[in-house]
């Protein structure tokens, strides 16, 4: 059954048995969200915990693509442009309110994070207390590319990496897969992809932990492999400091083979990223690190998000990576070495609205 009437595009909950689905159906989009989106599920969430029905939520995307892309960062752009703040203030604070109400949702929520789950998409999926990665995910948090710093609680988790593959995945917003994300604490269970329709079927019938415990395997990561690199590269007291150890890895070619791709994938994402993102990031990432909860984590990213909107590496970056597509962005500055640890300080100044979270009732 589905509740309500919906058009062919919305998110749409349907219960069968004590399994109450949530699906993202914008295929074509690879399921990225609007704001509309957004409210839709925050509504169908509502419903499942309050059906007596439903013991277990489950959130997927529909399509072969991914779960979802992110957010629409089009309408980010049209509403930076229009110098409309307040309502990106408005969307991203549902985002975030959405992601609180996920990770404290007193129903389990099992999501399941099939292709690309980029920026937004890992909001939806890894705050939720059971986290399925299969054969095609592939996780990330890509912002410091189109001039922001990655937001929706990502720093939170990533904080929580083990040694410095938090800053390695933040800093070069590389795509992670199904191993990367379980040896990152971003994902709890693999799921071959031909077994995915028999674990929906027993989630109708079983509590997610019975049906998810066989799934404790972990495929092959690149990360985990390379952690000794990534940690010596990233251990870096700045974006600097990171990048000079890489460059100079990467032009000396005299380390071992996995620290010289290493090195080389961090000089090539850092040469395609804004400087101010990264810096901002590095420090954003620094203070998640210090912070005890991810509603903490939430709050700093909506005063970090309102900042970035107001400087114009953001719809810069939004052109040249979605609009024109050109893929050569003029960031101002154009360099590291021209960002100020002045200018990083301000983006953590409180402006615009501040982030309420809700909690569900008792």
């Amino acid at each position: 059954m589905t509740t309500g009437r919906t058009s062919s595009t919305q998110p749409a909950l349907s219960v069968v048995g004590r399994l109450g689905t949530i699906a993202l159906r914008r295929p074509a989009a690879i399921n990225a969200i609007t704001p509309e989106d957004i409210a839709r599920i925050t509504e169908l969430l509502g419903e499942a915990v309050a059906d007596s029905r439903v013991t277990t939520i489950l959130l997927h995307g529909e399509g072969d693509r991914g779960f979802c892309a992110g957010g629409d960062i089009k309408r980010v752009r049209d509403l930076v442009t229009n110098d409309d703040h307040d309502s990106l203030a408005d969307f991203w604070s549902s985002e975030y309110r959405l992601d609180h109400l996920i990770s404290t949702c007193p129903k389990p929520i099992v999501s399941i994070a099939h292709g690309l789950t980029l920026g937004g998409g890992m909001g939806l999926a890894s705050h939720a207390a059971y986290r399925v990665v299969t054969d095609s995910s592939r996780l990330g948090m890509p912002e410091v590319f189109i001039g922001l710093s990655p937001d929706i609680g990502g720093l939170w988790l990533y904080a929580n990496a083990p040694g410095c593959t938090g800053r390695y995945a933040a800093l070069t917003g590389t795509q992670l897969s199904a191993g990367d994300a379980l040896y990152m604490k971003l994902a709890d269970h693999y799921v071959p992809q031909n077994d995915l329709p028999a674990v929906i079927a027993e989630l109708s019938e079983k509590e997610p932990e019975h049906v998810l415990a066989p799934y404790g395997d972990h495929p092959p990561s690149w990360v985990a492999d390379h952690r000794a690199a990534i940690d010596a590269i990233f251990g870096g007291t700045s974006v600097r400091e990171i990048s000079k150890i890489a460059a100079q890895i990467a032009a000396e070619r005299s380390e071992s083979v996995g620290a010289v791709e290493v090195a080389e994938n961090t000089t090539r994402s850092f040469a395609d990223a804004s400087p101010t993102a990264l810096a901002v990031t590095f420090e954003a990432l620094d203070r998640a690190s210090r912070m005890s909860s991810l509603g903490e984590c939430l709050m700093q990213d909506l005063v970090v998000s309102q900042r970035c909107s107001r400087h114009p590496d953001l719809t810069e970056g939004i052109r040249a990576r979605v609009v024109d597509k050109d893929r050569s962005p003029q960031w101002n500055p154009p360099t590291l070495d021209e960002v100020t640890r002045d200018a990083v300080a301000g983006f953590f100044d409180p402006i615009g609205p501040r982030l309420a979270l809700p909690t569900w009732p008792s």
